[in-house]
């Protein structure tokens, strides 16, 4: 980011849509290094993530959605700490998480708070995804959960080569 301290709320309020136009507009995954303390520590939805594993995330969120445009919306900022909620729109048009391109068009919602430090870097973020709902969107899980549409959401899982 930078070596300046950032020292307005304002400018901390524009880190995640400035994330997401390097990121997912420009493709540019290098960003996440600057972007990232080099010990950066991610939790999403329950599961910690290194930088490296992170970038693989993304990189397969890329693949998938190559055209995925995210906006943040509230975006809150307390101290050294951001929290969004946010949408991403976009087409599976890639192969996503071992899924056959769909061809369909979703919308994903999660939140994300991350604590920066003294330079504007990330070192631990926190985020929950609706995964369920992307699946949903896709075709692979039951618009209505019941234990049928579990069933039915393995059998997709097998037909779509996951």
């Amino acid at each position: 980011m930078t070596s300046e301290r950032t020292d307005t709320i304002e400018e901390r309020r524009q880190f995640p849509q400035r994330w997401a136009e390097e990121v997912h507009k420009n493709h540019n995954l290098s960003f996440i290094d600057e972007y990232h303390a080099p010990d950066w520590v991610g939790h999403f939805d329950g599961k910690d993530l290194t930088n490296t594993e992170y970038k693989d995330m993304q990189r397969e969120l890329i693949s998938g959605f190559p055209d995925a445009e995210f906006t943040f919306e509230p975006v809150i900022v307390e101290g050294d700490t951001v929290a969004s909620h946010w949408e991403m729109t976009g087409t599976h048009t890639g192969e996503f998480v071992g899924l056959k391109p769909t061809g369909r068009t979703v919308r994903v919602t999660g939140t994300a708070l991350t604590r920066y430090d003294e330079d504007g870097r990330a070192v631990e973020t926190w985020e929950n995804i609706d995964q369920f709902g992307m699946l949903q969107q896709l075709g692979i899980a039951p618009e209505d959960f019941t234990l049928g549409g579990l069933a039915r959401t393995l059998v997709n899982l097998v037909k779509s080569g996951r």
